[in-house]
């Protein structure tokens, strides 16, 4: 009897590896992907070096634990058991508060200051430069009106501004008198830079608004409030242009316990195996409305994360080309064949700026110590850089290339390929980049 249980338990560990081995290898099985950032770990290539280094058996572990059969199943079984059991959430980035509101580490840090230290040595040092920044940016708003464009900031509120008392207990004691973001609202109401101060509307709604300004498990705008969010902006765009620009129709609440991905984002950053209880919230559905004989203006957004939803939404329909650099990088566009690229190596970037009849910055506190990621210094410089030449065009693709180790390799053997040397087969590389991107624009 004992050798028969030892015989089928064997044959059920057996089974058990040869089912893990098949869904590594050929994934029969559909599983929910994890949430999070951890990169991709590539399957190492077998070289006499690596092996005799001992680097590739090192790299091996690593992808065979990263990509074992059903490794998706077990984190979330595993992460599920510890906060189920000992409310413990394996997520560094995520933090739990009083009546499980989920904040984002990022966000704690800056409302207790640890952030503003690690850019500034002390209080007064991070107010001089706040003052530059805004001296800069009355430099960029003439440059911007000197090219018939107008200019306007917003600041976006954060969860941590708006439920402090929420926090876990031990952030609650550490909470600054300090904030760079009341301090920039300041600054920008005495230059009279145009601007809209959510932090302090959101702070006045807080207790009228009907639904929550924040999710439980969110950490960006709640969808409940992006009708009120995206009106607010084209009114006040309105409001310090000439354009006439269309409204937003609020259509239906659309209340459920089913949350989109903004309002449950920090939910499933977690990876969990069962969904955590939560209360039903508006995923709102709105449109553009009073459109006919409106104006259509150019808009380029320069932005943290807060702006996804809007570029998500009807609020982009209202202009005819619209471009968000995400951190001034990162390119997500309307025009054909720029989302995807990066700021510093598109030719096209002076004659967006050029074309743009409104640009718009959308930040959040953390992302003040990075005051607009350096495009009040790389407005200017488009500007006063213009069109650029062929062959800064080609120049800057030639660089563009460089970057790439990959891309790299390739240029290399196919320049033995063709006999010819390796910066023969980069310009001529470079040049066809040029005119297939030429050619997906058209």
């Amino acid at each position: 009897m004992k050798s028969r249980v030892c015989t089928i338990l064997c044959m059920l560990t057996m089974l058990g590896f040869a089912t893990m081995f098949v869904q590594e290898q050929w994934k029969p099985f559909k599983m929910k992907p994890l949430q999070g950032f951890t990169p991709i770990v590539e399957k190492p290539k077998l070289l006499l070096d690596s092996v005799a280094s001992g680097d590739y058996q090192s790299c091996v572990e690593q992808y065979i634990g990263d990509n074992f059969g059903f490794r998706e199943f077990f984190i979330r079984v595993y992460n599920q058991f510890s906060y189920s059991c000992f409310r413990q959430i394996n997520n560094d980035n995520i933090k739990e508060g009083s009546n499980h509101e989920l904040y984002l580490k990022m966000y704690l840090d800056d409302i207790t200051g640890k952030r503003l230290k690690w850019f500034y040595p002390d209080v007064e040092t991070a107010k001089a430069e706040a003052r530059n920044n805004v001296a800069s940016t009355l430099t960029l708003i003439d440059s911007l009106r000197n090219h018939g464009t107008e200019f306007l900031f917003v600041f976006a509120p954060s969860k941590t501004a708006l439920y402090p008392e929420m926090m876990p207990k031990e952030y609650q004691n550490q909470m600054s008198d300090f904030s760079l973001e009341e301090y920039y609202i300041q600054l920008f109401k005495e230059n009279h830079i145009p601007h809209i101060d959510f932090l302090n509307y959101f702070r006045s709604l807080k207790g009228e608004f009907p639904y929550p300004l924040y999710t439980r498990t969110g950490t960006h705008w709640s969808e409940a409030t992006m009708p009120m969010v995206a009106d607010s902006i084209l009114r006040k765009l309105e409001e310090i242009t000439d354009f006439k620009l269309p409204s937003i129709n609020y259509i239906d609440t659309n209340l459920s316990n089913e949350y989109s991905a903004p309002d449950g984002e920090l939910e499933a950053s977690m990876n969990l195996l069962f969904p955590l209880r939560k209360p039903a919230v508006p995923n709102p559905v709105f449109a553009l409305a009073d459109t006919i004989g409106k104006d259509r203006p150019n808009l380029l957004v320069i932005a943290d994360s807060y702006f996804i939803q809007l570029s998500c939404s009807c609020f982009v329909d209202a202009f005819h080309h619209w471009d968000y650099w995400k951190y001034n990088r990162d390119i997500s566009s309307s025009r054909k064949g720029l989302s995807g690229k990066e700021v510093k190596w598109l030719p096209e970037a002076s004659q967006i700026l050029e074309e743009a009849d409104i640009v718009m910055a959308v930040f959040t506190a953390p992302c003040l110590c990075n005051y607009m990621y350096n495009f009040a210094e790389t407005g200017v410089e488009l500007y006063n850089q213009g069109a650029l030449s062929a062959e800064q065009t080609l120049n800057l693709t030639i660089e563009r290339i460089k970057s790439d180790p990959k891309w790299m390799q390739l240029i290399e053997r196919q320049a033995k390929e063709r006999g010819l040397t390796v910066e023969e087969n980069l310009v001529l590389n470079a040049k066809y980049v040029i005119e297939q991107e030429k050619k997906k624009q058209q």
